[in-house]
Parts: C-alpha cells; sequence; structure tokens
C-alpha cells in the first residue's frame, strides 16, 4: 500500500508531504526529516509490489540504490541514506530546488547551443561516472534535468534525478526501442538515447518520434529541419545518438561526445559555426578539469624528486622511483619502504657492534635517525599523493578515456620528478 500525506517513516523521521511521480514500478516522495529539511524518498510502488516477480524487482532495486549512493557526482543528486520502511527498501536523496529543462523550454523557448551544450556536457560527466559504478539511468529526458541555477545569470549547474527502475520505461519520446523490448538487454547505449534524444527537445522544442512510431516506419525528423540554426555537426551527433538499433549508436558516453565536438568531415557550412560550438566546450573543460590537483600531483613528485636529488640517491632508487611513477599511487611507498629499510638496517647495525666504536658510528646513527624521520615524512606524503592521484584519475575520466587518463597521470608525475631532481641537484 502506498503511502499517504502525513505519513510518519523511521519513527517520525520523514513525514510524508506529496507524491512526485509514480509508473508501474517506482513511487517517489516529497518528505521532509527531522530538521524539517525536504528529501525525496523512492521506493517501489503498490502495482510493482503486486507483480509475482517483486522479489527480483526489490533486489534489483537495492542493488541499484547501493550503486548510487556510492557516487558523489556534482551532477547525479546524491543519495542521503538508504532506509528499510517495513518490508519496503527506500532512497532517501536531496531535494533540488529549481526548475527542469522540459518547463525551461515550455515556458522560455528552445536554448541556444551554447546553453544546451553546456547543460548537456553537464549530464554527460555525471552519466560516465554512473556508468563506472556499473549503473544506467534508464530514464534521462529534460524533466529529469534539474537546473540549480538560471541560465541567464552566469551559468548553470545542471543535476540528474530520478533514476528508473529496471524495466520502466519512461517516457515514450526519449525512451529507445530494447526499452519496449524485454529480451533485449539494457545498456550504456540506452542511456546514451535519452541524452541525445534530450538535445534534440531542447533545441527544436519538439519531442522526437517515439521508438515504437519508428519502428512502424515512422521517419525521425532531423533536428536542423526544425531549428536551422542547429549546426552540421550537433545535428549528426543527435542523429548517431538516436540510432533506432542499439548497435548503431555510440557505446559510451565519451564516443558520443567525441561525435559532439569533433571537425566536422562533409559540412561547408559548419566552418561559420565553428566559432560558437567550441565556447561552451571550453568553458565547461576550464571550469570542471582538476588542473588544481594536477599540480597536486606534480608538486608531490617534485618534492620527490627534490629530496632524493639532495640525498644522493643510487641509481636502484631512482629506477625504482620511476618505476613507481608509472602506477602514480604507489610511488610514494616505494620511497617510504626504502627509508624504513635503510633506517631499520642501520640501527641494527648499531645494535649489532656497540660502543667500542661508538664516536665512528654517531654518523651513521644520524643518518638512521634522519632516515626514520624521512620515513614517516614520505609515509604521510604517499597517503596524501594516493589520494590526490585517485581523485585526479576520477575527475580526468569525466574528460579522456581510462588509458588517456592514466597517460595524463603518468607524463605529469614524470615530469614533476625530473624537475624536482634538477632542482636538487642545482641546489647541492
Amino acid at each position: 500500500m502506498n503511502w499517504t500525506v502525513g505519513q510518519k517513516l523511521q519513527a517520525s523521521n520523514y513525514r510524508i508531504e506529496q507524491v512526485l511521480g509514480e509508473d508501474s514500478f517506482g513511487i517517489t516522495y516529497l518528505a521532509r526529516n527531522e530538521k524539517n529539511r525536504r528529501v525525496v524518498i523512492k521506493t517501489l510502488s503498490d502495482r510493482a509490489q503486486q507483480r509475482p516477480d517483486f522479489d527480483k524487482l526489490h533486489q534489483d532495486f537495492l542493488n541499484d540504490a547501493l550503486r548510487l549512493a556510492r557516487c558523489t557526482h556534482p551532477h547525479i543528486v546524491r543519495v542521503e541514506e538508504l532506509i528499510q520502511e517495513g518490508a519496503l527498501f527506500c532512497m532517501v536523496m536531496e531535494y533540488i530546488e529549481g526548475e527542469n529543462l522540459a518547463s525551461r523550454v515550455d515556458e522560455r523557448g528552445i536554448l541556444t547551443e551554447e546553453e544546451a551544450l553546456q547543460c548537456i556536457e553537464q549530464i554527460a560527466a555525471g552519466l560516465i561516472a554512473v556508468h563506472d559504478l556499473g549503473l544506467l539511468h534508464r530514464d534521462v529526458k529534460p524533466q529529469n534535468i534539474i537546473l540549480r541555477s538560471p541560465l541567464n545569470k552566469g551559468g548553470v549547474e545542471a543535476v540528474l534525478i530520478d533514476f528508473s527502475i529496471a524495466w520502466e520505461v519512461g517516457s515514450d519520446c526519449f525512451a529507445p526501442i530494447e526499452k519496449y523490448e524485454t529480451e533485449t538487454k539494457l545498456g550504456v547505449y540506452t542511456d546514451v538515447y535519452g541524452l541525445a534524444a534530450t538535445l534534440y527537445a531542447i533545441l527544436t522544442g519538439e519531442l522526437p518520434v517515439a521508438a515504437p512510431a519508428r519502428a512502424e516506419n515512422m521517419p525521425l525528423v532531423a533536428p536542423q529541419q526544425l531549428n536551422p540554426d542547429i549546426s552540421d555537426r550537433i545535428n549528426q551527433a543527435i542523429l548517431q545518438g538516436m540510432a533506432f538499433q542499439p548497435h548503431e549508436r555510440p557505446q559510451s558516453i565519451q564516443e558520443w561526445l567525441q561525435l559532439l565536438y569533433n571537425d566536422p568531415v562533409t559540412s561547408p557550412q559548419s566552418s561559420t559555426s565553428s566559432t560558437s560550438q567550441q565556447s561552451p566546450r571550453k568553458m565547461v573543460f576550464s571550469q570542471d578539469f582538476p588542473w588544481g590537483l594536477l599540480a597536486g600531483v606534480f608538486l608531490s613528485c617534485a618534492w620527490i624528486g627534490f629530496t632524493l636529488a639532495q640525498i644522493l640517491a643510487p641509481g636502484w632508487v631512482w629506477s625504482l622511483v620511476l618505476a613507481g611513477a608509472l602506477i602514480p599511487q604507489i610511488a610514494g611507498y616505494a620511497i617510504a619502504i626504502f627509508a624504513s629499510l635503510a633506517a631499520t638496517l642501520m640501527a641494527l647495525n648499531l645494535i649489532i657492534a656497540p660502543s667500542s666504536k661508538t664516536l665512528s658510528n654517531l654518523p651513521l646513527l644520524a643518518t638512521a635517525i634522519s632516515l626514520s624521520e624521512m620515513a614517516v615524512w614520505y609515509s604521510a606524503l604517499a597517503i596524501i599523493f594516493c589520494a590526490i592521484s585517485t581523485a585526479v584519475m576520477q575527475q580526468l575520466k569525466t574528460f579522456f578515456t581510462k588509458f588517456q587518463a592514466f597517460l595524463i597521470l603518468t607524463v605529469t608525475s614524470w615530469s614533476g620528478i625530473g624537475l624536482g631532481r634538477l632542482l636538487g641537484f642545482m641546489f647541492q
């Protein structure tokens, strides 16, 4: 049985205010928590609970909720906690103030390419993070994209909400054909279709032809026919992203983004619009690209190189560090392990061969203490370095493939170590 307005959950920690939406599988509520702050609660609907396969649906919902709770991307709705009310698992999510893209187009007309691409890029970055967790959204559409700030006031922050449950069909005009065919597996290409269809709608003001109608040979009208201001490149990217068969679409969000921004190969008109097409990419790239984190990796590696040069580390140590830079997360640990081992060996030497040469062993003792301190310092540095490198890799994967992100991180690490070593030798 669905919950009613005013009903309290979790020993009065949440109070239901209204139903935001319901379909054959899921139901979403607006509620207030014990701090009187609005939240959104999603769970399986009463109709879903009557299905013979409810147990499987319930487990699928829980699995997806657990994966989504691990996603902390600024353009994906945040899961605050998972609760169990009676026999039902529920997701408690942040409530996002703002208008959705569909309302924006209905009230003020279609978006320019610059405005549209700014929103689409942000949602694309969020979807990449979601897909990396093995999760699909399944219902990408303008109604599920909330704008935190107005488009005409210094930029926008678009957030994707309302993840679909299992085999919910969602909105006809934004759902690809595999959503209607239970024997066809959903995949990343399903979200590619929804994102391309969303771009279609916000640039033309028209809904694309629904997949079942396309299956009956009703053609999809090219967006450029509805809005001649759409560039050839964007027109082709939308059509390819909305290809009828899943295997004909780009197989990842990254591939589809390349269609949006790669130079067109055929259109003579596209050269006149290239400037306008590049501007949103450059703007979002400069805002979201992890320059600060990359600088942290570079400076950490430079400090490692500088210190090793100061202590005149032998060649095999440099080999170890440079090899570790191939996997930046272990570079700092390699140095810490070396320093700890050296300090331990020196201390053991003093214990085994004591006092008769105490004075001559004092330099050795000082070196052991120094290396022990360095081991502690580099252990801390290694932990910081690991955290920064991991964060950088996650951010880079929103712009590049995993291999490209790996190359960028590796080159940054090597460059930092090389510069640090050079400066270390200069200041000896």
